[in-house]
């Protein structure tokens, strides 16, 4: 009896420990690949006081504020859609911070910049442009197979040549000349994202649409076939993939 009772005695307190920012983060990991954002948001805040300057953990907190923005943007909620960028770029700011050589920390702050843009005026979008490229362009200096980088990278040029001639003439001013830019770049980047994470839809999705606007018909329908065999890994790949089909049928 006795030694049942200091058997109780010596095990309880594991039974009642709480849980590692390690058990947490893999958890939030988890919810995160089932697009569960919420709940991996509410697993991820309960981890960062346990490891504060844990990088992975600031920049999956700032992709699961991004994510819930983008479901506000879609549920016409704008006031929360702002609120919640807001929080994204102050955690992506902050994984810079706690770690400026970190690639994926410079592919997330380049993200939550362009998601903020997105809010902004004419004038705002432009400035965090080229945000969004220096910050795309030091984590693909970092790491050269930085997917989600060289995806933003491709997003920009494709942007930038798309651009009315209007919009072109406030590039030129803010960054003093407009930039060079082109849809063969958008495509090579494009390229070489898909390449690094071929299972990733966006990549794909992106590209189809690319080679659409440079008339590149059947590189353009290949690209879709291979985005529409692909798995919906992220909020987004919906919406590209939408994007490439209504690119791709205007050919």
């Amino acid at each position: 009896m006795k030694t049942v009772i200091l058997t109780l005695l010596l095990t309880a307190p594991l039974a009642l420990a709480s849980p590692t920012s390690t058990d947490l983060l893999r958890q939030a990991r988890q919810a995160d690949a089932a697009l569960r954002n919420q709940e991996s948001l509410n697993l991820l805040l309960q981890a960062e006081p346990l490891d504060p300057k844990n990088t992975e953990i600031l920049c999956l907190i700032a992709k699961q504020y991004s994510q819930l923005a983008a479901d506000a943007r879609d549920a016409g909620k704008s006031a929360e859609e702002k609120r919640l960028d807001d929080c994204a770029l102050g955690y992506g700011i902050r994984s810079v911070n706690s770690d400026p050589g970190n690639a994926l920390a410079h592919a997330t702050l380049a993200v939550c910049y362009a998601r903020s843009s997105l809010l902004e005026g004419t004038k705002k979008k432009i400035e965090y442009s080229k945000l969004v490229r220096s910050e795309a362009e030091r984590a693909v200096a970092i790491e050269s197979r930085q997917d989600v980088a060289l995806h933003v990278l491709g997003a920009w040029n494709y942007n930038m040549v798309e651009l009315n001639p209007f919009l072109k003439k406030i590039v030129e001013l803010i960054y003093g000349k407009f930039p060079d830019a082109s849809l063969a770049a958008s495509a090579d980047y494009f390229q070489r994202a898909s390449a690094v994470s071929p299972t990733r839809l966006m990549h794909q999705a992106a590209l189809a649409r690319t080679y659409a606007a440079m008339g590149e018909k059947e590189k353009a329908r290949k690209a879709l076939a291979a985005a529409e065999a692909l798995r919906v890994r992220e909020k987004e790949d919906s919406y590209l993939l939408n994007q490439a089909r209504q690119a791709v049928t205007k050919m």
